[in-house]
């Protein structure tokens, strides 16, 4: 039994170790068939590159090859070349050299030649320059003179313009043309706006259409000139009277009083006095001053009350006003002083007793009204 078992065993350790050896065996094939295959697909590998690298060496030996032939053309060429050139420069040297020997200028006497035609074309265009410069100098001169005298005419020109419309506002003003006159002095305006004459002119024209406020406007303005004449003050004076602006008039007459103290216009203070008398409604003082004035030289015959004064003005001013008694007394009062009517048509139509010292007097025969 106990050999039987050591027989067992024996037989175990000669398998196992047998099992070992052909194992080991195996391993050795396994790995050289692997080693083998690894070598025979790196030798086809590596001949493949070298049958490549073999192609690319014939490739570079022809193109050595052409090169060598492409190199030894161009030689031939460029020495060809080198010829032909050599043999033109001599030609033409040889050409130059003929014609310097048959009499043609060195580039010495040319370059002085020229040097010399530079200095005279530098010469002349200094002078140009001069002349040009004085043509300039002229030529400004020349147009300063030509606008000078453009702008004269034209200073002509306006004036006579003017002197033709101022003349033309005069001529509708006399024949009472008011509107236009108006419209030619606001044309002369337009060229000349601070005539002294021609704005008493317009203000005289805007006073007769009973345009009081802009002759009033108008009449300041004027004022404004300086100094201002002394129709433009009397003008002024007696707008802003019949304007009803009393106080603006007192005060211009008080700052000119030496002008309204001439002889030839204290019968001018007397006309505002009774404008005054008007807009105060005073009755009774106006009818007074109409008896004062009528007076033996004036009783039968129409004499001018103001020498140089015209009340035309005044005419105008009343006309525009109000039926009342009141106008009644000073339109007929204006027409005794502007010789349209007699004292004693004066004194019937205001129903003012004839003084007794003149009932001897023939009697005459009531006036018409006038136009």
């Amino acid at each position: 039994m106990d050999r039987n078992i050591q027989l067992s065993s024996i037989y175990l350790k000669v398998g196992r170790k047998y099992k070992k050896l052909i194992m080991k065996h195996f391993l050795i094939i396994l790995c050289f068939s692997l080693n083998a295959n690894y070598s025979f697909s790196d030798t086809i590998v590596t001949n493949g590159k070298f049958k490549e690298l073999e192609n690319k060496v014939k490739q570079v030996e022809a193109n050595q090859i052409n090169y060598r032939i492409e190199k030894d053309l161009i030689k031939d060429t460029y020495s060809n070349n080198y010829e032909k050139i050599n043999f033109f420069i001599t030609l033409i040297l040889g050409l130059v050299g003929i014609l310097g020997y048959l009499g043609l200028r060195d580039i010495t006497s040319i370059k002085k030649e020229y040097e010399l035609e530079l200095t005279r074309l530098r010469s002349i265009k200094v002078e140009f320059d001069t002349k040009s410069k004085e043509l300039d100098s002229d030529k400004k001169k020349f147009d300063e003179d030509l606008k000078s005298i453009i702008k004269e005419n034209e200073e002509q020109s306006r004036k006579i313009k003017f002197i033709e419309l101022k003349d033309k506002v005069r001529t509708l003003l006399k024949d009472n043309s008011l509107a236009g006159a108006l419209e030619f002095a606001n044309a002369a305006l337009l060229i000349i706006n601070n005539d002294d004459e021609l704005l008493n002119q317009k203000g005289i024209i805007l006073f007769r259409l009973n345009q009081m406020k802009e002759a009033v406007d108008l009449f300041k303005l004027a004022l404004q000139q300086i100094p201002p004449t002394h129709s433009t003050i009397l003008n002024a004076a007696e707008c802003f009277y019949f304007a009803n602006e009393i106080e603006a008039a007192k005060e211009l007459i008080e700052q000119h009083k030496p002008i309204f103290e001439k002889k030839e216009n204290i019968k001018v203070l007397e006309l505002f006095k009774i404008i005054e008398l008007y807009f105060s409604k005073n009755e009774e003082e106006l009818l007074a001053i109409a008896k004062r004035n009528v007076d033996i030289d004036n009783l039968k015959v129409k004499s001018k009350h103001y020498i140089g004064w015209n009340l035309q003005e005044a005419i105008y001013f009343i006309h525009y006003q109000e039926e009342s008694k009141l106008k009644t007394i000073l339109k007929n009062l204006f027409w005794f002083y502007d010789a349209q009517i007699s004292g004693e048509t004066l004194l019937t139509r205001l129903n003012i007793a004839l003084p007794s010292e003149y009932s001897d007097f023939e009697e005459f025969g009531e006036e018409k009204n006038p136009i």
